[in-house]
C-alpha cells in the first residue's frame, strides 16, 4: 500500500496492516519509515484467508504511527484499478479451483545428496471436474524453485494423475531467507476441459514446510 504525508511534520509510521472484510485479518506487519512532509512510499502489507462470502470493500488501512500512544491511525484504503477486488477475485476463483482439482504435495523425505533437489510428486486429483484436466504449468517462491514435466493431462475417464517434480532451493543468502513473507505460496495453472488454464495454489501442509524447512537449512549449508 502506499502512504503519503499530507501533513507539515515529519511522521515515523511503525506498521502497517490491511482491513477487509473480504479476508482474514492478521497482525501487522512492522515497518519503521521516516516520511517527511509531502513524501509517500510503497509498502508492502500481508492479507490473510479470503472470505468468498463477503466483497473486499469498505478497506481501510490501519498504520501505526510513533507519539501516539499504541493508537493506531485507521484511514479508508483507495484501490485505484480495483487492486484489491481482482486479488479477492483472483483467490476465490483459486479455491473454487481446488475443489474441482484437489492437488496434493508429496516431498521425500530428504534428498538422495545435501545439495541436490528435493524430489516430489504432484497427485491431482478428480474432485467436482469433468472432462480431461491438463496442469500446464507449476511455480516457485523466493526461497523454492518447482520444476516438472509438464503439461501433463487427467483424462475425462481417469481419477488421479501423478507428476513427477524436484524442489530445489532457489535463494539461500540471508537477506532472502530473513525477508521471504510467503516462502510456501507455488502457484499452480490448471485446465479444465476447454477452459483456459486458471491460477490455483499447490496446498502445502504443516508437515511439509517442516520438511522444506529442513531441506533449505541443509542444502544451503552444503552449498556454501
Amino acid at each position: 500500500m502506499r502512504i503519503a504525508n499530507t501533513g507539515d511534520a515529519p511522521v515515523t509510521v511503525t506498521s502497517v496492516a490491511l482491513d477487509s472484510p473480504g479476508f482474514e485479518a492478521v497482525p501487522e506487519t512492522g515497518r519503521v519509515v521516516e516520511l517527511g512532509p509531502g513524501n509517500r512510499i510503497d509498502v508492502e502489507a500481508e492479507y490473510g484467508a479470503v472470505r468468498c462470502d463477503t466483497r473486499p470493500d469498505p478497506a481501510f488501512a490501519v498504520i501505526g504511527v510513533a507519539d501516539r500512544g499504541g493508537s493506531p491511525v485507521r484511514v479508508p484504503l483507495a484501490t485505484p484499478y480495483d487492486v484489491l477486488g481482482r486479488i479477492h477475485d483472483g483467490d476465490c476463483a483459486a479455491e473454487e479451483l481446488a475443489r474441482a482439482v484437489p492437488v496434493t504435495l508429496i516431498p521425500a523425505a530428504a534428498p538422495p545428496e545435501p545439495a541436490a533437489p528435493l524430489p516430489a510428486r504432484l497427485v491431482v486429483s478428480r474432485g467436482t471436474a469433468t472432462g480431461d484436466v491438463r496442469v500446464d504449468e507449476i511455480g516457485g517462491s523466493v526461497l523454492y524453485a518447482l520444476r516438472g514435466a509438464l503439461p501433463a493431462t487427467m483424462r475425462a475417464d481417469e481419477d488421479r494423475l501423478s507428476i513427477d517434480i524436484t524442489i530445489d532451493a532457489a535463494r539461500c543468502d540471508p537477506h532472502a531467507l530473513a525477508e521471504a513473507k510467503k516462502p510456501f505460496v507455488f502457484p499452480l495453472w490448471i485446465a479444465v476441459g476447454s477452459s483456459a488454464p486458471e491460477y490455483s495454489r499447490i496446498p502445502v501442509s504443516e508437515e511439509n514446510r517442516r520438511i522444506l524447512t529442513n531441506y533449505l537449512t541443509t542444502t544451503c549449508d552444503a552449498r556454501r
